[in-house]
């Protein structure tokens, strides 16, 4: 069962305005991605466009650096941190850990469809817009848990390739 509660700046009007644009783009983002389904895309296909989409995003938004640190001080704005009630767990110098304790993407597909199955795919297909820009600067993504799949959060690890744990 997903859990989807945010904690933190609901009292926020800003915040409440960027989370009502986000399930916004969550519905835009589900009709597009069921239309496609429908039209006879594959899932592949879908995360390839998607992951396309992230590193063209990755030089447009974020910092052109190596270092993990800077990296993460562009990625995790202000806005993000109260769109998705976020925190950054861990960073070090090979690995920045984003935590999203509320989602409004999911929000939004949630008013089409609570089909877990269908939302774990939807989820994992959608953060290829992350997966292609850690592409472009040589990094790793990994999700070890979302809120699509019933976490209730998602921790998005994104690691410089060849780096230990610290």
């Amino acid at each position: 069962m997903i859990k989807n509660t945010a904690c933190n700046y609901n009292d926020d009007y800003e915040a409440q305005q960027l989370r009502a644009a986000s399930i916004n783009r969550g519905k835009w983002v589900y009709q597009i991605v069921k239309a496609a389904l429908d039209a006879g895309m594959t899932w592949d296909d879908i995360r390839e466009a998607i992951r396309a989409a992230g590193a063209y995003k990755a030089y447009h938004k974020f910092p052109r650096t190596s270092d993990i640190k800077k990296f993460a001080e562009g990625f995790a704005s202000e806005t993000l941190v109260k769109v998705n009630d976020g925190a950054i767990p861990k960073l070090t110098d090979t690995e920045f850990v984003w935590e999203v304790n509320y989602c409004p993407m999911v929000d939004g597909w949630l008013q089409y469809t609570d089909d877990q199955e269908f939302l774990e795919k939807l989820c994992d297909a959608c953060m290829e817009i992350d997966r292609g820009a850690m592409d472009s600067y040589g990094w790793t993504l990994d999700l070890p848990k979302t809120i699509a799949k019933g976490d209730g959060k998602c921790l998005i690890c994104m690691k410089k390739n060849n780096a230990s744990a610290d």
